[in-house]
């Protein structure tokens, strides 16, 4: 691995998982990109809120503030989960539609050069999958490289 891409959230298992991408890193001499991603319409409903809270801030939030946000606990989720960890890493906030995630992880991996991605999957029954279909499983079938997946 030269360069990994992790999609994280704010979550015990996306810690657990950045812990796991760090140290295979760290081994490797290698480099992590943290991948956040906020949706449209998570934007769109904190806008909504901060609008029915406090009407006067609504013209300051909006996607640059979500992306800033975005930064900054991505930030504090990697010095809390690679804090026993020596490894380079960068931030890649972005804001997505949710049904284009999985294109949105495959061009940032793309963009930055990354050779495997680290991503936690749901669990889902073979029927749940055809369904409603898998990020996990979209970005495994579409990406030319390694992928780790870690379910919940």
């Amino acid at each position: 691995m030269n360069k990994g891409l992790v999609v994280i959230e704010d979550t015990d298992h996306h810690r657990s998982l950045l812990e796991t991408a760090g140290e295979l890193a760290a081994g490797a001499g290698a480099e992590l990109v943290l991948l956040s991603m906020k949706s449209t319409e998570d934007v769109a409903a904190d806008r909504d809120a901060i609008a029915q809270v406090n009407p006067d801030r609504l013209g300051t939030y909006g996607t640059d503030t979500a992306e800033q946000q975005l930064r900054h606990t991505t930030h504090t989720v990697a010095r809390d989960a690679l804090a026993d960890t020596e490894v380079d890493y960068q931030v890649a906030p972005k804001i997505v539609d949710s049904k284009t995630e999985a294109t949105a992880i495959l061009d940032s991996a793309e963009e930055h050069g990354c050779d495997h991605i680290f991503m936690v999957g749901r669990k889902r029954s073979p029927t749940g999958k055809a369904l409603f279909g898998d990020l996990a499983q979209s970005v495994m079938l579409a990406f030319d490289g390694q992928v780790t997946v870690e379910l919940e």
